[in-house]
């Protein structure tokens, strides 16, 4: 047992000795006769900016897209998907035969009830007018009755009275059954109204001039109320709906500047302004949670087609005129921040103050001057105070 040890120890003793030669044979390039390599970075005033990233894809603003007003099967699309329109086109028409009937009957409901109307002023009138005739009748026979208190007197007074209230009651009757009719009336305008305005949203047209992008529809099919439709694009109202992560949205505010790429125009960025932010959250088919928002910017220059993916950073802070450096170039130490200065050839330690941790640099308010040559990739150097070094 102890000897297949041994051997196998054997084994490995060239393996060892190769380890050695290559770790050696690192530090030696490293550090020849005790100056270490390095790299260096010249420190540079900056506009030191911080961004948030998101993807997302080109859209059109609400106003641009139609939705069904209400729900029904599509007669008639006048134009293909990616025609050009003009505002007031009409691009397509809704079946209307049930809208017509319904609006019709409606039509006939309200003529009716506001007939009924009409006669009922007729017979307020009358009723009135016997009320009155009565209340002077009852009245004459009341005085009647006061000068002379025969029994002929008053059996005239109580009958006189008895007509005056019927009058009276009948009179209250009509003005009631007046008011009921009125409320069918104004129910039934307002049933007349609603289909009249079904019978005119059977009729959509294209809110502005652009290119035509029609949703998953086709003569024949049948649509909700709410449903979209299309939307009409135009280098004027396209904008990037970006997916903003829902831990970010707290500093993305209205009015932020962004850049904006575009997958299918590589290399090309487009500045953008954020306009809007969605007032809810949404949840994506990978699980994640965001808040959607509008980047405005200009699309003279590309095709105005939906659905095209990219990318946005939305910048959130920014300060002007840091002396910046790179960010592998910081360390701490006991609780303090630090990078190494070359001079002459000689590595400096010194304590820096950090302003802003931007995408690409860091910007500094002191510890280092512009023009300073500051060793990057410390993490991976063991330097000490007064060390030497070659760039």
């Amino acid at each position: 047992m102890i000897f297949k040890i041994q051997k196998k120890l054997k084994s490995l003793i060239p393996v060892l000795i190769m380890v050695a030669l290559v770790a050696g044979g690192f530090l030696y390039l490293k550090s020849k006769n005790g100056v270490t390599k390095v790299t260096v970075s010249k420190a540079e005033v900056r506009t030191i900016a911080k961004t948030i990233s998101a993807s997302g894809e080109t859209a059109v603003l609400a106003d641009f897209t139609k939705r069904a007003l209400i729900g029904g099967s599509i007669k008639e699309i006048k134009f293909k998907s990616g025609d050009t329109v003009k505002k007031d086109d009409i691009i397509l028409e809704m079946d209307q035969t049930s809208l017509k009937a319904s609006l019709d009957t409606a039509y006939s409901t309200y003529l009716g009830a506001k007939s009924d109307i009409d006669s009922y002023d007729q017979k307020i009138t009358a009723a009135k007018a016997t009320e009155s005739i009565r209340k002077r009748e009852r009245d004459e026979t009341w005085r009647t009755y006061m000068s002379d208190n025969g029994e002929s007197n008053k059996q005239a007074f109580k009958n006189a009275e008895a007509l005056y209230q019927t009058a009276l009651s009948s009179l209250t009757v009509l003005e009631d059954d007046k008011k009921a009719t009125q409320n069918t009336v104004y129910s039934s305008y307002s049933t007349y109204y609603s289909a009249l305005n079904n019978y005119h949203n059977s009729t959509i047209k294209s809110p502005a001039d652009g290119q035509l992008a029609l949703a998953d529809i086709f003569a024949g099919s049948y649509v909700t109320a709410g449903q979209k439709l299309f939307s009409i694009t135009n280098s004027k109202n396209l904008v990037f709906k970006a997916e903003i992560d829902e831990a970010d949205i707290s500093r993305v505010k209205v009015g932020m500047k962004a850049k904006l790429s575009l997958d299918s125009y590589s290399g090309k960025t487009f500045d953008g302004t954020v306009e809007n932010i969605d007032a809810k959250v949404e949840t994506l088919q990978n699980g994640s949670t965001v808040v959607m928002a509008d980047i405005s910017f200009d699309g003279t220059d590309i095709l105005p087609i939906l659905g095209l993916s990219g990318s946005v950073d939305i910048e959130f802070d920014k300060v002007d005129n840091l002396v910046s450096v790179s960010p592998d170039s910081i360390f701490d130490d006991l609780g303090k921040k630090y990078v190494f200065v070359v001079l002459g050839d000689m590595a400096l330690k010194k304590e820096v103050q950090v302003a802003l941790e931007g995408d690409e640099y860091t910007g500094l308010i002191s510890g280092v001057s512009a023009g300073d040559l500051v060793i990057t990739g410390v993490a991976d150097l063991k330097l000490n105070e007064g060390q030497k070094v070659q760039l």
